[in-house]
């Protein structure tokens, strides 16, 4: 944490607009949409995982195979961290995700997360702790639909990437605490440091060493911190948003 403490009625608000930034669980609460235990999302032999990446085929009309694939790890990586990277930079109770469920669209994409618990300390390792063991069981079952291996990159730099999209994003807000340093303390606690780079100088100052693949949808754009950020293709106005 590098934010000073505060009220609890201040952390409250804090939140808030992180909720008002950010897709949290708090901002994606649908109660038509069926939610499903995370551990039966990721079987690859069950119905819901092979449907979210068929669902990201359609709708990015990619000829890729593995950008379906790979953008249910981003999918997943960045919803993670929305839900997870304010409380630890703020100082509020991480969100437990042991007991994780998730909401699905009737199109079948990963529309929001349902943590059921907090957890009683906060530390940038629990914190990684508990992403990586939810995210493990997904880059196996996408790796048994035909993607990458477990321990690809192409995985990985999904949420250790969006470490620094999150906090890139509170501190444009003007939300309280050092961005960068929390931001450096948490990339340390991934081991993959390489997989998210941070230079102060630069705006924005995160950038991805990995693709979420969705440049690869036709007539489509860049994320403002995407690795592809100088590429021959790019033009500074095809930046897109998550």
């Amino acid at each position: 944490m590098t934010t000073e403490p505060c009220s609890p009625a201040v952390l409250l608000g804090r939140l808030r607009e992180c909720d008002r930034l950010l897709p949290r669980p708090g901002t994606i609460r649908s109660p038509t949409l069926p939610t499903v235990p995370w551990a039966e999302f990721c079987d690859p032999a069950g119905p819901w995982l092979a449907r979210c990446v068929e669902e990201w085929q359609e709708r990015g009309e990619f000829r890729h195979r593995r950008a379906g694939i790979v953008l249910v790890a981003f999918r997943f990586g960045w919803l993670a961290c929305c839900a997870t990277v304010p409380e630890y930079h703020l100082g509020a109770p991480l969100p437990a995700l042991d007991d994780l469920r998730v909401a699905i669209t009737t199109e079948g994409r990963l529309s929001g997360l349902r943590p059921t618990g907090e957890l009683d300390e906060s530390s940038p390792q629990l914190w990684w702790d508990q992403l990586r063991r939810a995210f493990e069981p997904l880059a196996e079952g996408l790796h048994a639909l035909g993607g990458p291996a477990p321990e690809s990159p192409e995985y990985w730099g999904n949420p250790v990437g969006s470490i620094g999209t999150v906090l890139w994003r509170l501190q444009r807000s003007g939300l309280p605490g050092d961005a960068i340093a929390t931001a450096r303390e948490l990339r340390a606690a991934t081991g993959r440091e390489r997989l998210l780079d941070i230079a102060p100088e630069r705006d924005p100052w995160p950038r991805r060493t990995t693709c979420c693949q969705w440049w690869r949808k036709p007539g489509s754009g860049y994320c403002e911190e995407c690795v592809l950020w100088n590429s021959p293709n790019r033009r500074p106005s095809s930046a897109v948003t998550r």
